[in-house]
């Protein structure tokens, strides 16, 4: 059952977990970073997947921050608080689904049969609803220049099939846990299915990931090691629901590199 008070928030609030990570490498002031791959305490770097251009739908990834689901009622965002050593926005996200085995000198279409998502859209479902697909780089890119246009295809929730998401503009020589998202086709809410990836310019060499992603939530850092937090109230009592795959994007205001990430999450469950 949900919860729906104050008291029953309070009640249902498990043991408050801290975890950082360190960021190596940062792309540009403004760009997502991803720290999935980077080293961390007490959870580790995860290993690049490689289940190939059909992806693997996610219930779990050594590597995430640690997840368990309620043994009766739902979850929800209590606190979300993080601090870092420069300002930025810290994003934290829930990743549904991944893929591999791109080839980066190759322009044409590289076609993906997705599997059902699992369900945990924005409302629990498996359709897609608020759902988001990003580029994320595990192994250094060498293209010489930005690229404009890299497309994919996909299904739209409410406009069906034959969808264009698109990615404005990647950058140069993109380092590793770099996070690209695709920008959706105007009017659509999500995706329910991929279809392909196309590649118009060559992306030289590298390796890099389709990553399917729900945004749970994000702070503002705007001082660097100033802490910022939101609450189940601001936050808008966020409901993760059962194997949510929660790692954290960064989204610095300077590219500055060797940057620590701290944050603290408290889930509440009933």
């Amino acid at each position: 059952m949900a919860i729906t008070t104050v008291d029953g928030l309070i009640a249902g609030m498990i043991k408050p977990q801290f975890y950082s990570k360190v960021q190596v490498g940062v792309e540009a002031a403004g760009l997502w970073i991803s720290t999935f791959y980077e080293p961390g305490s007490p959870i580790g770097a995860a290993v690049a997947p490689t289940p190939g251009l059909n992806g693997a739908a996610l219930t779990t990834y050594a590597g995430q921050i640690p997840w368990s689901n309620p043994g009766a009622g739902n979850s929800y965002l209590a606190r979300f608080a993080g601090t870092a050593g420069i300002s930025g926005t810290l994003w934290l996200l829930d990743r549904l689904w991944h893929n591999s085995g791109y080839t980066q000198t190759t322009t044409t279409v590289e076609n993906t049969t997705s599997p059902t998502w699992p369900a945990r859209d924005n409302v629990g479902g498996t359709t897609g609803i608020g759902l988001n697909m990003a580029l994320e780089v595990s192994t250094a890119t060498t293209n010489a220049g930005a690229i404009t246009n890299t497309t994919m295809s996909y299904t739209d929730p409410v406009n069906g099939s034959g969808r264009t998401g698109t990615i404005a503009s990647f950058p140069a020589t993109a380092v590793r846990g770099a996070f690209i998202p695709f920008q959706l086709a105007a009017g659509d809410t999500g995706i329910t299915a991929l279809a392909s990836m196309t590649k118009g310019t060559s992306y030289a060499a590298g390796t890099m990931h389709m990553v399917l992603y729900r945004v749970l939530a994000c702070i503002s850092v705007p001082v660097a090691g100033q802490a910022a937090a939101l609450d189940a109230i601001t936050g808008g009592m966020v409901r993760l629901y059962d194997n949510t795959v929660p790692f954290l994007v960064w989204q610095p205001t300077a590219a500055t590199a060797s940057q620590m990430a701290t944050i603290q999450m408290i889930v509440s469950q009933g």
